[in-house]
């Protein structure tokens, strides 16, 4: 018996049990909280990646607007429709790109932890307000506020994954359409 006592831990001025039961919930809350930085941390990634996609949107503009000049004044036997269609198709796709990677940056609403006066009175006027005076049950209070906002940001962050994958195919199928032009007009020539 007095083996089990001693892989107990003991504190002063609390039973067992509650001190058990706070230990779980500290760790619940270090969890929680971890949760939620790494989703903070993926928020940031994601708005980053979107901000490349429109780099990169912007020198394949430029690269395609500054070839086509100097393709039509050396097109041969080319037609000017050829070109008209092959830059409208690629000029689409890039548009459609540039679109998504800036709606994936948008700052939607989101949920937000509440303000300081609004917390404290939430504590203050608890109709259970002995509850709250339980460390286990602040630190169950914590956990739910992080909660709610952390499962808000993860929604918002699983739509801007969405639109930037719909932004990167939107772009691959402009590279894809600069090729087949391409393709199509050196078969014209020869």
């Amino acid at each position: 018996m007095s083996k089990n006592k001693k892989d107990l831990p003991v504190t002063p001025n609390s039973n067992q049990a509650e001190f058990l039961i706070t230990s779980q919930f500290r760790h619940i809350k270090e969890l929680s909280e971890l949760k939620y930085e790494a989703e903070e941390k993926r928020e940031q990634n994601l708005i980053q990646q979107s901000s490349q996609m429109q780099t990169v949107f912007s020198f394949m503009t430029a690269a395609i607007f500054m070839a086509v000049p100097i393709c039509i004044e050396h097109r041969g036997n080319l037609s000017l429709e050829f070109f008209l269609v092959s830059v409208s198709v690629i000029v689409v796709f890039l548009i459609a790109s540039l679109t998504l990677a800036s709606l994936a940056q948008w700052r939607w609403k989101t949920e937000t932890f509440p303000d300081v006066k609004k917390i404290k009175d939430s504590v203050i006027n608890n109709p259970e307000w002995k509850k709250l005076t339980v460390e286990y049950n602040q630190i169950d209070q914590l956990v739910d506020i992080i909660g709610k906002v952390q499962e808000k940001k993860a929604k918002l962050n699983d739509r801007r994954v969405r639109l930037i994958m719909a932004s990167m195919i939107c772009f691959y199928c402009s590279i894809f359409s600069v090729a087949v032009s391409f393709i199509i007009g050196i078969a014209k020539i020869i």
